[in-house]
């Protein structure tokens, strides 16, 4: 009578119309107690569960309440408090959250006293496991964390190991959204260490499935790919069909996820396509399950869409029909349906795009055939009364006819999708039909119903903060693609026009959102409690700009923040531009901006580099010369909240014909967002000295470097300055020995023990390590292995034990972003989030001359024996250096991030 709810986000939001996403909800299906004398009862309770497991959830709930009320009759509490739990199964389905709460209440109150028999525990412990999952959806991740520890005591008193290992799943989930990444990794391994020792069997296979399911969606694709493996493995010698094909289908969408790595090279990444679609393939000619292999069938769809083998898509396309057939009436079936529909849009949308190919498909469906689709699963979804899945069927069907300019219909299609989303709490619906809305009322002209639709959409967004970090890319959803543009397209929609002051002000409020929701994808979960900050309260010499460049649809814009000039000094003031490329008045798009940061980007990253002085002018000319040069007379500091690939380029670098800008007298940093910028009061210089870690690790060994070389296509030379630089930077801060870790001592316990044992302000690595777009491919090194950018938070600082620890400046000091990855530069807001340093100083690339050295050297001379500020420290060792070699590569990978001060 176990139950394993793995309680995954990806059925809810990742892509909610993806069969892929459908997380094993189950070990082993539901026993029923079987009590004398009650076969109504019971009939109608087989009956819902039947009705449950097919996805009928309101016809379930209608009989699960019927059988509660006849159990309760015949005085069976332990049958009523078993019908009870599936009630609230079913109504949390529905998005009935008050009616589930009830349920759950009154089942938990019928096993309150129990009587220590089996049949009592595992009741008990079920109605636990769902009372946590309905706490984690009303985003009382601690409390549910506590309900799942209690049900994991009573499923083990219970012997049930089934559903020890779903409960302990289900704590991960918990850990996860609370932040708390190492102890959630600790309990996947140990229950990967427990399952590995069970004899082999179903229930061990099942174990494993859902593990590898859970790996994936934390992000570890590597240990995801690896338990499948060995689950697939295990099913085939167990001879279960069904599981082997459960497992494959598993295991497709995990390569699918290795191959979307952004910082895989391209031929890994094919090489994983490749095993996807096979897998895919194996999947749809074997599995008995009509569900299981439309599921393989849909995902394979998309991926050759994608691939655009489109000779390919039209044999999959043409049987797709016959195979809807055999599935049964269900949400899985409404949600196959709005599949489909989504992948022949994006066929359709590659048809617009003239191609050849596409255009020769003889079956290439018509938009008429794929409304009919949709138009299907909107009256399945009606029958079933399943006002979800009518959401999103009524919702895409409105999306269809606003692809097709039918803005009316579309309208009002997207209005009662809202209303039925809205209605159910279903945020991660709402926001979908709401940013359809705001599209729509901006293309037929009405710009005041636009802006608040979008803005509530960003507003159900924000809600969803720790259910979009759990996204993991193995199905259709793509950040990119489903939120990154809410925002971008409200912010175009705000600086249309001559826009007011105030549209200004709520337009750089968004972009620091979409930073935040950013660095959420990022982590996979919400990185931090982001909260309005007011610069005011950071800036109090009211000497600090703050540069908001954001790339939109079609061209890029420059929002500058400046102190205020009048009496008031609360007030900012704003200005806008749009830079122009020439003078014929054309504007800087993204292709342009993009192209340039590349070229740059490229050229002053190597020693040999040359032809960059022209793109840093343009830069130079674009960020702020044309927007606001002549605005920069009361200014000391210039805080950048960069957007996309420009995080790729060290502002200190930017060149005005005769200066770099790390030249002038102006103090440089990068925040990750002002809702993320930390406020607490900067330490004195007295207080940085003797309570540093300095830390270097100058060699790798051979096949350390073959390793990462094959993993990550990173060279990683030896680093012949970092004894020296961690010897002269230990004398300069003054540590004892037990705070100096040199190569064999920097180890990750080693580090550990010293931060443990004191509060350090200070903490200065020099070692190797990777930035990147993806958290599980960005890391730093030590001597015993490589410290993950989620294990940061563990490792440097004691946060669960004491809050009050800060650390005042995080060097990484040879460091490195991913190549060909235009959004590596993420990772070190990652890195620095994770810390929870108040500034964070980085390198985009490693320098392995002297130069390294000197110039961190010169830094802490600044800090501490010239007591200025960490932003104006670094630009003086900067602009130092850069009188003897005035070549970016040497004096340009430095940026701090976070707090200047």
């Amino acid at each position: 009578m176990s139950a394993i709810i793995l309680l995954t986000t990806l059925s809810q939001i990742a892509n909610p119309i993806s069969l892929a996403a459908k997380p094993v909800n189950q070990i082993s299906p539901p026993a029923i107690v079987r009590p004398q004398n009650s076969s109504n009862q019971q009939e109608q309770l087989n009956q819902g569960i039947k009705l449950y497991q097919e996805e009928q959830f309101s016809e379930a709930a209608r009989i699960f309440q019927q059988a509660a009320t006849a159990f309760k009759t015949a005085g069976d509490g332990l049958n009523e408090a078993l019908t009870l739990n599936y009630l609230s199964l079913a109504n949390q389905h529905l998005g009935r959250l008050s009616d589930a709460q009830a349920a759950t209440n009154r089942s938990l109150a019928l096993v309150q006293n129990q009587n220590g028999s089996k049949e009592y525990l595992s009741v008990r412990a079920q109605a636990l496991n769902t009372q946590g999952k309905l706490q984690l959806a009303q985003g009382k991740a601690q409390l549910a964390l506590k309900t799942w520890e209690e049900a994991t005591k009573v499923y083990q008193k219970a012997g049930d190991q089934a559903g020890v290992i779903g409960s302990q799943i289900n704590q991960t989930q918990a850990l996860q959204t609370l932040g708390f990444y190492r102890r959630a990794q600790d309990t996947l391994e140990n229950l990967e260490n427990n399952l590995n020792q069970q004899p082999n069997s179903l229930l061990k296979v099942k174990g494993l499935l859902s593990l590898g399911n859970t790996w994936r969606v934390v992000g570890n694709t590597e240990q995801s790919q690896q338990v499948l493996e060995q689950a697939q493995k295990l099913a085939q010698e167990l001879r279960s069909p069904q599981i082997v094909a459960e497992t494959l289908l598993s295991l497709g969408n995990t390569y699918q996820a290795l191959a979307n790595n952004e910082t895989r090279q391209n031929n890994q990444a094919e090489d994983f396509t490749q095993k996807a679609l096979q897998t895919y393939s194996q999947v749809s000619e074997t599995a008995a399950s009509p569900t299981i292999k439309i599921q393989a069938q849909l995902n394979k769809l998309r991926l050759l869409i994608d691939k655009k083998q489109l000779s390919e898509v039209q044999k999959l396309w043409a049987q797709l029909p016959t195979e809807f057939e055999q599935l049964p009436l269900s949400r899985q079936k409404v949600y196959a349906r709005i599949n489909l529909a989504q992948s022949l849009i994006k066929l359709k949308q590659t048809d617009n795009t003239n191609n050849k190919d596409t255009q020769k498909l003889s079956a290439n469906p018509s938009w008429l055939q794929v409304a009919q689709i949709v138009k299907v699963g909107v009256e399945e979804a009606k029958t079933l009364e399943d006002n979800r899945a009518q959401a999103y069927a009524l919702g895409t069907l409105g999306s269809l006819y606003e692809k097709t300019a039918q803005f009316s219909e579309a309208e009002k299609l997207s209005e009662q999708a809202v209303q039925l989303a809205e209605g159910i709490s279903a945020s991660d619906i709402a926001y979908r039909w709401r940013w359809q809305l705001g599209r729509i009322y901006k293309a037929t002209g009405n710009s005041a119903q636009a802006k608040g639709a979008y803005k509530q959409a960003i507003n159900h967004l924000k809600s969803l903060r720790n259910d979009i970090a759990s996204i993991s890319r193995d199905v259709q959803f793509s950040f990119r693609e489903e939120v990154e543009p809410v925002y971008r397209e409200y912010v175009n929609l705000l600086l249309e026009g001559n826009p007011t002051p105030q549209n200004l002000e709520a337009a750089t409020e968004v972009i620091d959102s979409l930073q935040v929701a950013e660095l959420d994808n990022f982590f996979r979960r919400a990185c931090l409690n982001a909260q309005p900050v007011n610069i005011n309260n950071i800036d109090q010499q009211q000497n600090t700009a703050i540069i908001y460049p954001v790339i939109l649809p079609n061209r890029l814009a420059v929002i500058v923040s400046l102190p205020s000039q009048s009496a008031n000094k609360s007030e900012r003031s704003y200005k806008l531009e749009f830079p122009k490329v020439d003078n014929a008045g054309n504007f800087v798009t993204k292709e342009i901006l993009e192209s340039t940061v590349e070229q740059v980007s490229q050229e002053i990253s190597r020693p040999s580099g040359g032809d960059f002085l022209a793109g840093l002018q343009n830069l130079n000319s674009w960020l702020i010369e044309q927007p606001f040069q002549s605005d920069l007379q009361n200014v000391k500091n210039l805080a950048f909240i960069l957007d996309g690939s420009l995080r790729n380029i060290p502002m200190a670098t930017l060149y005005d014909g005769e200066k770099f800008l790390v030249e002038k007298d102006y103090n440089l940093v990068i925040v990750p967002g002002l809702q993320l910028l930390p406020t607490t009061a900067p330490l004195t210089a007295e207080r940085l000295e003797r309570q540093a870690l300095v830390a270097g690790l100058s060699k790798l060994s051979e096949a350390r470097k073959q390793e990462y070389q094959e993993k990550f296509g990173v060279s990683f030379s030896d680093l012949s300055n970092v004894e020296d630089e961690v010897k002269q930077i230990a004398e300069k801060v003054k540590v004892s020995n037990q705070q100096k870790l040199l190569n064999d001592d920097f180890k990750k316990s080693a580090v550990r023990r010293a931060v443990k044992s004191s509060a350090l302000p200070v903490i200065h690595l020099a070692t190797h390590g990777l930035f990147s777009s993806q958290a599980e491919s960005t890391f730093i090194i030590t001597s015993d292995g490589e410290v993950n950018v989620n294990e940061l938070r563990s490792l440097l600082r004691n946060r669960e034990t004491n809050q009050t620890e800060v650390i005042e400046l995080l060097v990484l000091s040879a460091c490195q972003t991913a190549k060909g990855d235009d959004r590596a530069a993420l990772g070190i807001a990652g890195v620095a989030i994770q810390s929870g340093a108040r500034s964070t100083l980085a390198t985009l690339w490693s320098v392995t001359d002297d130069e390294a050295a000197d110039v961190m050297v010169d830094f802490y001379n600044n800090l501490i024996n010239e007591k200025m500020p960490k932003a104006e420290a670094l630009r003086k060792a900067q602009a130092n250096l850069l009188q003897t070699n005035r070549h970016p590569y040497y004096w340009a990978p430095y940026v701090l991030l976070g707090n200047w001060q």
